[in-house]
């Protein structure tokens, strides 16, 4: 078996379009050998900022070779009264490349045709590759896409040389004028600018020598130990944050540390704006004191070669200044004003054309949040809190902390509130916009999961209500996260919430008349079942997902439906999990359209009807824990057997028939308590 690497040389990518390009690349090589029956292992993508690599492992040399059987013209057409080939039958035999002797003549049903054996053989894997990788790399995807120079290809940034080996020989491949070859290029910096790749296996040990780790999971541990090494040597500690080892793993070759520090003076403003500019505007790492306090130092990874880092260390120095004047400029400006005195001016902030103001928005969060916190029976202190927390929650986008960082938002007003509110009210503001990104923290107080469930609710309802629900893969109100935020809310805290009827509340509260109420909240609600499948389908058999769906609307709540998941999962691993689902199909198969009625012990004909009526009637569906539910159910089985080994339900007995299944309605309902079985694909 073979190896293949590819190395496409790119100026600077953009870091968010790396991770892409490499799962792009590795579902396109997997297409290509798939289309074309050729073998492979394991496909191994890798990256740097100016370089996407491929290495493909026990790739067949060549296609297998393969026979084909080929039906030609029908034998009257092909050969005339004397039995010679006509010009059709001539014609078919030079197609194929064959000779009147290599062909054969046979029936397919009444007409008789002409039939060849051939055998194709197999094209070598180098040709597929020389014929194919060069329009394979032009249809990766991304944003922002260009061209570069008088040409016509577009890519994320110009390509500006590329290396093909296959078990070390060149496989030559073209884009416009770039033509593949052994040339690599090193480090930017670097005195050397070429390397010539000697072999596949000595790729990654031939450019590390020129101060380039071109294995990016290397390059990131490589980047965590310097960052520890260095927090060490200053005596801090560091919080590893996986969003900006990423992208700073993205955008360095050869990562170097630098211990840069800042004036004392501006650890005065939250520490959240601070780290927020040196995150997400200056990719530095913070660095904590043993305590986890904030200190006035961080590090820098830059993307040199040497050992002089000063004019690096002041000129950063100088940016995050520069920024932090800012910082320290606005949050003194901002807290002159407390936020409950700038509640009014939220009327002059638009939420959506025809929907309101965000003082609207606010007052339709906090009735809501008010209604979700009677429901919940929660203590008058709560819903005070509540009530306080949901008016302030978007004060702080008037803010000049949050118009110039926009991030900030609910962190700010957090802040701020604790000027003049109690530390409930300050972590309910901050936790509402909870979770920020789908694997990111949900919000663990009761008030702060009921405003954030109220203003997410809120938002959703009012984008379907005006017509904006998202469409294809694009979300640019943010529909999709604000539905996996409400239920990743809900299900982390178990918290106990009918979102039916918070939905339709969310769009009574609307300053619209919502015409098809009943349409919208099913388009809503559909939305919010579709989330759930995707995500829970991640982690439970997709069938498993469905069965717990379509038994009950799993909006009603929540948890049980995890719940129930849990626990048909863990049936199905049983043994007897095939023979629970026949009984239980059964029933549904033959009770479908009908409803439990009144059962008439006394039309019991069988002693086999008796048995598994009394044993149905023992189990208390609505109050058993659903683990003894479910065993109560699988101990059904078997006088499921018998009944239907026994009795025939459809008897002549009108009578009769409704009894029976009468009763099998009743023993239907209480599998359907846990989930409907006829959804599980054995």
């Amino acid at each position: 078996m073979s190896k293949y690497l590819l190395e496409i040389g790119v100026e600077e990518l953009p870091y968010k379009f790396i991770p892409s390009a490499m799962d792009q690349l590795r579902e396109l090589f997997e297409k290509l050998f798939n289309d074309h029956n050729v073998k492979y292992g394991k496909i191994n993508t890798y990256s740097t900022p100016r370089r996407l690599t491929v290495i493909i492992d026990e790739l067949q040399p060549t296609q297998p070779d393969v026979k084909k059987v080929i039906k030609g013209p029908p034998a009257k057409i092909a050969f005339d009264e004397k039995g010679n080939l006509t010009k059709a039958g001539e014609g078919f035999c030079q197609k194929q490349g064959l000779s009147q002797k290599d062909v054969y003549k046979e029936m397919v049903g009444d007409v008789e045709y002409l039939f060849a054996n051939i055998e194709q053989k197999g094209e070598k894997t180098t040709d597929i590759l020389k014929n194919n990788v060069a329009s394979l790399i032009l249809k990766l995807q991304g944003s922002h896409f260009m061209r570069w120079g008088a040409f016509n290809s577009k890519f994320s940034r110009p390509i500006r040389w590329m290396v093909s080996l296959f078990d070390n020989e060149e496989v030559k491949i073209k884009i416009e004028n770039i033509e593949s070859s052994r040339i690599s290029r090193t480090h930017r910096f670097a005195q050397k600018k070429e390397i010539e790749i000697t072999s596949i296996d000595r790729y990654f040990d031939d450019l590390y020598e020129q101060n380039v780790i071109a294995d990016d999971k290397k390059r990131r541990e490589k980047i965590v130990e310097l960052l520890e090494k260095t927090a060490e040597k200053a005596n801090a500690t560091i919080k590893h944050d996986d969003e900006l080892l990423l992208e700073v793993t993205n955008i360095v070759e050869w990562p170097n540390p630098v211990l840069c520090d800042f004036d004392p003076k501006y650890l005065a403003i939250p520490d959240i704006v601070t780290t927020t500019v040196m995150k997400s505007h200056q990719r530095y790492f913070p660095l904590y004191s043993k305590d986890g306090k904030l200190l006035n130092s961080y590090i820098t990874v830059a993307n040199y070669i040497g050992d002089n880092f000063d004019n690096i260390k002041a000129g950063n120095q100088r940016v995050l200044k520069a920024r932090l004047d800012d910082g320290i400029f606005f949050y003194n400006e901002d807290i002159k004003v407390p936020l409950k005195d700038r509640v009014e001016d939220l009327k002059g902030i638009t939420f959506q054309k025809n929907l309101g103001s965000m003082y609207e928005k606010t007052q339709r969060i906090v009735e809501l949040s008010s209604l979700i916190a009677d429901e919940m029976n929660l203590s008058n202190q709560q819903k005070e809190d509540i009530k306080t927390a949901a008016t302030l929650c978007k004060v702080d986008l008037l803010t000049n902390l949050v118009r110039e960082f926009t991030e900030l938002q609910g962190f700010i007003g957090s802040d701020y509130a604790k000027q003049t509110e109690n530390e409930t009210v300050s972590e309910a503001i901050k936790e509402h916009y909870f979770p920020i990104s789908s694997d990111a923290e949900v919000a663990k107080t009761i008030e702060g999961q009921i405003i954030g469930i109220a203003d997410k609710l809120d938002t959703v309802a009012a984008m379907f209500a005006i017509g904006k629900k998202p469409t294809g893969s694009a979300d640019p109100l943010g529909i999709r996260r604000a539905v996996i935020g409400i239920i990743s809310t809900v299900i982390k805290n178990k918290t106990q919430i009918d979102l039916t009827k918070f939905i339709s509340k969310s769009l009574d509260l609307l300053p619209l008349k919502v015409f098809e109420k009943e349409k919208f909240i099913s388009e809503i609600e559909e939305f919010f079942i579709q989330r759930l499948r995707i995500m829970f389908s991640q982690k439970y058999q997709y069938d498993i997902v469905e069965a717990a769906i379509s038994n009950k609307n799993p909006l009603k709540d929540l948890s049980n439906f995890e719940a129930r998941l849990d626990i048909i999962s863990e049936m199905s691993k049983q043994s007897g999990f095939a023979k629970f689902i026949e009984a239980s199909n059964r029933i549904i198969r033959i009770t479908k359209d009908e409803q439990s009625g009144i059962i008439d012990e006394k039309l019991f004909a069988y002693e086999e009807e008796k048995t598994l009526h009394n044993k149905a009637c023992a189990i208390d569906e609505k109050t058993l824990p659903l683990k003894d539910l479910s065993r109560k159910l699988n101990e059904l089985v078997p006088y499921i057997e018998k009944y239907f080994e026994k009795v025939l339900v459809m008897d002549e007995n009108l009578s009769v028939r409704k009894n029976r299944l009468s009763m099998l309605s009743s023993v239907r309902d209480k599998f359907l308590t846990l989930a409907d079985f006829s959804k599980i694909v054995l």
